[in-house]
C-alpha cells in the first residue's frame, strides 16, 4: 500500500481555533499572580489549538508538524493581544512614573551591589539613557521582540507536543 500523504491545514478552519487559544493564553499571562505560568499557559495554548482543529477535522489526524504550524498560529495571537495590553499598560503605568520609579529601584539596587565603580558608572549611564524617551521607547521594542518569540516558540512547541502526545495515530503497513 502506498504511503498517502500528510494532509494540509485548512487555514480557513484553523484560525478561529488558535484565536480562542491565543486569546487565553493572553489572558492568563496578563493576571497578576496566574501569569507566573506563563510558558505553561503558552504549552496548553499550542496543544489546546492542535485539538481544537482535530475537533473540527475529525477525519484528519493532526502531525506533530501540523501542531507545530497551528501552535505557532496561535502564539502570533497570544502576542498580538498580549502586546496590546502591554503597551497600554505601559502607557498607563510610565505616565504615572511607576514604572519608571520601580526601574530606578531595581537599578539602584543592582548598583549598590556591584562593587566595581567602573561598573556602577555604566549601569547609571544606562539607566539615564532608558529615562529618555527614545530609551524607553527602544526598551519596550526590545521586550516585545522578546515577547514574540517566546510566546511563537512555546505555543508552537505546545502543538508540537500535543500532537505528538493526544494525535490520533496512523497505521503503517
Amino acid at each position: 500500500m502506498p504511503y498517502a500523504p500528510a494532509a494540509r491545514i485548512r487555514w480557513d478552519w484553523a484560525w478561529r481555533g488558535a484565536l480562542l487559544a491565543g486569546a487565553c493564553a493572553a489572558l492568563l499571562t496578563a493576571i497578576p499572580f496566574v501569569s507566573l505560568g506563563c510558558c505553561l499557559w503558552m504549552l496548553g495554548a499550542g496543544v489546546l489549538a492542535g485539538a481544537l482543529y482535530q475537533r473540527r477535522t475529525p477525519g484528519v489526524p493532526v502531525t506533530p508538524g501540523m501542531g507545530m504550524k497551528l501552535g505557532a498560529l496561535a502564539g502570533v495571537f497570544a502576542f498580538l493581544i498580549n502586546a496590546v495590553v502591554t503597551v497600554v499598560s505601559f502607557v498607563v503605568f510610565r505616565s504615572g512614573s511607576e514604572f519608571r520609579n520601580a526601574l530606578q529601584s531595581q537599578m539602584e539596587k543592582q548598583i549598590g551591589n556591584s562593587p566595581d565603580p567602573k561598573a556602577q558608572e555604566i549601569m547609571r549611564q544606562m539607566f539615564d539613557w532608558m529615562s529618555t524617551p527614545q530609551g524607553m521607547a527602544t526598551l519596550m521594542v526590545l521586550i516585545l521582540i522578546v515577547m514574540a518569540v517566546v510566546f511563537v516558540v512555546f505555543t508552537a512547541a505546545g502543538g508540537a507536543l500535543g500532537a505528538a502526545m493526544f494525535g490520533k495515530r496512523r497505521e503503517f503497513r
